[in-house]
């Protein structure tokens, strides 16, 4: 039996498909099994030949006789799937070499069902104006899917999720395959795009127990390849409305597994703030009065003010929350290390580093009673004391 199934949908990205299964067919660790979906690909003869020409009995080819989009094709991988845990790799992307080596250490190590790695990021360059905007892009897209975006507190793993403080990919993980058994009967069979990522991640992290971070980069993600939709700031009309319809349709099979699992009144709170996510993700790729009435064809903006209203009402105390820290911290030298970032204060220079270490609890290093002990001036009445290294002077 294999340890690890590694499941590869394609549609149309033949021409990166040679590299993606080079970086799987040739992993450290060898039991594993390889699942390629043909997801009726337009190029299915160039996909045929790329799979007959390594002749290696772990890869098994499955072809859809018609287009059924990710959720599906991926969804056709977990019904055939025999490891113990399932990686999903998108087709135009590709993997280390070491990644299941890496992962079947910390499995054993660690019971968990959910192991996160972290990615690295590329992008294509003519797709920007400059080498900063690109660059900026990259570390969006790398703190968002790694692990090492945030501090996950796994008491709670579920409303860390909610909370976006894990990224909604499917790449960049590992799962046991009985967490994903138990999502397969709420996976619909419908085409989605963009939104099945969000839709498979909700349910999988609603059933997780546990799950483990590390910091080793696995992943090499490509941001705008293939026809996988990972461009999407310049959609046609057909396209912006499949995206709606796509996204619209997700959130609905969400209401509708909260509400199978009677937990709806507890969790609606969130479940609007993923509801208006969507909105405001689609909202920003519009272009003109066309693209406003699409949208408003599939959601709904009815209170959307209020909830503005309220993410601004967090961000503001974040920001009251912040200011009174800069005030707290004392202004001559310290040191504040948490979660992976260190700030240094220096004379009221600040020097923010970030380090591979995590910090569950701030740490705090200061030299605030430094300055007072050396020298201090006091007014009392009508006499004024100085105190200058510990020798009073009236």
């Amino acid at each position: 039996m294999p340890f690890f199934s590694i499941i590869i949908p394609v549609y149309n990205t033949e021409k990166y498909l040679k590299r993606c299964l080079d970086s799987v067919v040739n992993q450290t660790f060898r039991n594993i099994e390889i699942i390629v979906v043909n997801d009726c690909s337009p190029n299915t003869i160039e996909c045929d030949s790329i799979i007959d020409s390594y002749n290696d009995n772990r890869i098994i080819y499955i072809k859809h006789n018609e287009n059924k989009g990710l959720l599906v094709a991926r969804k056709t991988g977990y019904l055939k799937a025999l490891g113990e845990y399932i990686i999903t790799v998108d087709s135009d992307d590709y993997v280390d070499f070491n990644m299941c080596d890496t992962i079947y250490k910390v499995v054993c190590d660690k019971k968990v069902d959910i192991v996160h790695f972290s990615i690295q990021a590329f992008v294509d360059t003519s797709l920007f104006n400059d080498k900063k905007e690109y660059i900026r892009e990259i570390k969006k897209v790398e703190r968002y899917a790694s692990s090492t975006r945030s501090l996950i507190n796994r008491d709670y793993l579920f409303l860390e999720f909610l909370e976006e403080k894990i990224g909604h990919n499917m790449w960049g993980k590992a799962y046991k395959k009985c967490i994903i058994d138990k999502i397969i009967p709420f996976i619909p069979d419908i085409r989605l795009v963009n939104a099945e990522d969000m839709l498979q991640s909700f349910i999988i992290f609603y059933f997780a127990k546990n799950y483990i971070s590390i910091s080793d980069s696995l992943y090499y993600y490509f941001i705008s390849s293939g026809d996988s939709n990972k461009n999407t700031d310049r959609l046609s009309l057909e396209e912006f409305e499949y995206m709606c319809e796509s996204n619209s349709k997700a959130c609905s099979y969400i209401d509708d597994f909260l509400k199978i699992q009677n937990v709806y009144n507890i969790y609606s709170n969130y479940y609007n703030k993923i509801y208006f996510r969507q909105f405001n993700l689609l909202k920003s790729k519009i272009r003109d009065e066309r693209y406003t009435t699409i949208l408003n064809k599939y959601f709904s903006n009815n209170n959307y003010d209020r909830y503005i209203d309220i993410i601004n009402y967090e961000k503001d105390n974040i920001k009251k929350y912040t200011y009174l820290i800069d005030k707290l911290t004392p202004y001559f030298f310290s040191i504040i290390l948490y979660e992976y970032y260190i700030n240094i204060k220096i004379l009221g220079i600040r020097i923010n580093l970030t380090t591979k270490n995590c910090f569950s609890k701030p740490y705090i290093v200061s030299f605030n009673s430094l300055l007072k002990n050396i020298f201090s001036i006091n007014a009392i009445d009508k006499y004024m004391t100085i105190l200058f290294i510990k020798i009073p002077i009236k």
